[in-house]
């Protein structure tokens, strides 16, 4: 009944606060949709409820941000105007869309200069540190932020620099320098409480408390979360409420003081249901789930955990997947359902897997980014030489005749001196330009080539999209560890991670020598294929050949480990060649894959092997005998059944 109750409570307060919430909406509503109020008014409520909605729901807030840049752009408000593209790189930068973000933000960079103001021009700086900082390039972040500095300091704007600091020790917390973090933190914190800014002091107070917290000085970090949460709630800030209450269930919940965890969770919660933040309430979920694991109780944090990670699955929220999902993994290793908890691991790999591409291709767009940078600097660098010279030449011939002629001869011998000195410069630059660009424009290469066959990748950078193709003659591998969930159980998830990372990183050497395309890694199997994403003779020779290559390395390190006795895996390999549909597919997060009914069928093969050797289907045995003549013994294996296939010829293949 006491549960019960609070529950009932809980719920009362989310319908008195969301009513609220949506009166003050209403309200804001009514002024923009009145023409006959001011512009500066309409807009100002346009921008509330824009910076309100982004949050929340990104693309909500930019298109009210676009609304308000309409109208803003049509009564040439340029104050309205840098705050809408503020908010629409907020919200393109909350859906990993950096590109535009940039875009968005230096379009206040250049509304700030237009109107000399230099408070705004710091804080689009500022801003660009963060997109900077996302996109992992924390030294152009840190860049960005030193300018920001420099016109805070210049115009003594105590809350410019407040803010600055407080970026600057984010970028310290990510480069794991905690103290330099801290400082950055105290002085933001300071400035804003001299200022009174309360949100700003909230905020710095959140930021020591979460940098105490990881240091381990959990008191510390508790009586920072607590001011900050009055502060907020000083405020009536929803959101950065319930975040505070979030914090500090964790601080509570390290020190062991599991009632008053349970009460800041229950407090997140239910803040943040009221304006519908599905992402806080995943993390909400997570941290709830993680507390309920500390205190011995599974099944609770099963619960909890699942609802996390269904909510993250929805969103495509890979941060939080990764966190419900490898809770879920720990909830299911107490009940002692192994099996599941095999499933969570595997989900828990698979996401990590996704947040690692997702960081490439972030590497890769910075470079680009830095690339095309570069190169309009050069061009800028050559418009402006020209431009000099011009102006230069104009200002000659304004001089007289008799004049001009003696000093033409001066400034000639002087512009010539000066042109090939310019010139030599010019050229010394331009070559060392070229060259950074160069590194630049390999490393780039190199990084989208490690995502993508070179082919697939070439035309992608030329038209922007790869086109699927049909191949008639492909040849895939499939691997699968035998027994893994049970040798799994023998091993810390550490050391299973090390050691499949060493089985997966000989496969990779592996098939990059025999010239085939890895595909992908499925939890403990791992996917390739021959004669993508270009047909070519002796592909299905050539991925035979890395099979029996893996199961070799395989074998030998079946016999080190158990010799060492230590856990160890043995492996089926099953091969299967015939059409397959190669591409990718969307704009984010591509991967190249393959499609067809081939892929099943060599899936079906490997299923139906045996550990220490290669399946092979007799499409395959077929293309083996038409590329090599005796390269390979076959024992034939007769027709075998196989799951969803009915009978199939078989063969295991081996060296000759």
């Amino acid at each position: 009944m006491r549960h019960c109750g609070r529950v009932l409570l809980l719920l009362a307060l989310l319908n008195l606060t969301t009513n609220a919430a949506r009166a003050q909406d209403d309200s804001l509503w009514r002024v923009w949709n009145a023409p006959n109020l001011p512009d500066s008014a309409r807009l100002k409520a346009m921008q509330v409820l824009a910076w309100r909605a982004v949050f929340v729901q990104p693309d909500s807030g930019m298109a009210l941000a676009r609304r308000q840049l309409v109208l803003a752009d049509s009564v040439g408000d340029d104050r309205a105007r840098y705050e809408a593209h503020t908010t629409m790189a907020v919200g393109s930068s909350m859906k990993s869309d950096y590109p535009l973000a940039l875009k968005h933000l230096q379009q206040c960079l250049g509304i700030a200069r237009e109107m000399h103001d230099l408070k705004r021009e710091a804080n689009a700086y500022s801003n660009l540190s963060n997109v900077y900082r996302n996109l992992g390039d924390l030294p152009t972040a840190l860049t960005q932020l030193q300018k920001s500095l420099r016109i805070d300091t210049q115009l003594g704007n105590d809350e410019g620099l407040a803010g600055t600091y407080n970026n600057i020790g984010n970028v310290h917390t990510e480069l794991h320098d905690l103290p330099e973090a801290l400082e950055n933190y105290e002085r933001s914190a300071a400035l804003y409480a001299k200022g009174n800014n309360t949100k700003g002091r909230a905020q710095a107070l959140m930021n020591l408390g979460a940098t105490h917290l990881d240091r381990g000085m959990r008191n510390l970090a508790l009586e920072e979360f607590n001011q900050s949460l009055a502060l907020y709630r000083s405020m009536g800030s929803t959101l950065e409420t319930g975040m505070a209450f979030n914090n500090l269930g964790r601080a509570y919940g390290e020190l062991g003081r599991a009632p008053e965890a349970y009460a800041a969770l229950d407090s997140a919660y239910v803040l943040f249901t009221e304006i519908g933040s599905s992402r806080q309430i995943a993390r909400n979920l997570y941290h709830r789930g993680t507390l309920l694991l500390r205190e011995g109780n599974a099944k609770a944090a099963r619960s909890a955990c699942e609802q996390g990670l269904r909510i993250a699955r929805e969103l495509d929220l890979d941060l939080q997947r990764k966190e419900c999902s490898e809770c879920l993994m720990h909830a299911y290793e107490q009940l002692g359902d192994l099996a599941n908890a095999f499933h969570a691991q595997k989900e828990y790999m698979a996401v990590s897997d996704s947040l690692d591409q997702r960081n490439n291709a972030k590497e890769v767009l910075r470079l680009d980014l830095l690339r095309q940078f570069q190169q309009q600097q050069l061009a800028d660098s050559l418009v402006a030489e020209r431009a000099r010279f011009a102006v230069e030449l104009s200002h000659s011939k304004e001089l007289g005749r008799e004049e001009r002629r003696r000093n033409m001869l001066l400034l000639g011998a002087a512009m010539l001196v000066l042109l090939a000195g310019g010139l030599w410069n010019r050229l010394h630059y331009t070559r060392r330009s070229r060259n950074a660009i160069t590194r630049e424009k390999e490393r780039s290469d190199d990084l989208l080539h490690n995502i993508l066959p070179q082919e697939v990748a070439a035309e992608l950078k030329e038209t922007g999209r790869a086109e699927a193709r049909h191949l008639d003659k492909v040849t895939v591998l499939f691997t699968d560890l035998k027994g893994f969930t049970a040798i799994s159980e023998q091993l810390s998830p550490a050391d299973l991670v090390a050691e499949l990372d060493t089985c997966f990183r000989a496969f990779d050497t592996i098939v990059g020598e025999y010239r085939v395309e890895k595909i992908k890694t499925i939890g403990d199997a791992y996917m390739a294929a021959g004669g993508v994403p270009e047909a070519r003779n002796g592909s299905a020779a050539d991925t035979v050949h890395a099979a029996l290559a893996m199961q070799n390395f395989m074998e030998e390190r079946y016999r080190e480990r158990t010799a060492l006795g230590l856990p160890a895996f043995r492996m089926r390999v099953g091969c299967h060649s015939g059409p397959v549909v190669a591409g990718i597919v969307g704009s984010r997060k591509f991967q190249y894959d393959i499609w067809g009914d081939t892929v099943n069928t060599a899936s079906r093969m490997e299923s139906s092997g045996e550990v220490g050797q290669v399946n092979i289907s007799a499409a395959t045995l077929a293309l083996l005998q038409e590329q090599t003549a005796d390269a390979f013994r076959y024992t034939a294996r007769g027709m075998v059944e196989a799951k969803g296939k009915g009978t199939l010829e078989m063969f295991f293949v081996s060296e000759r």
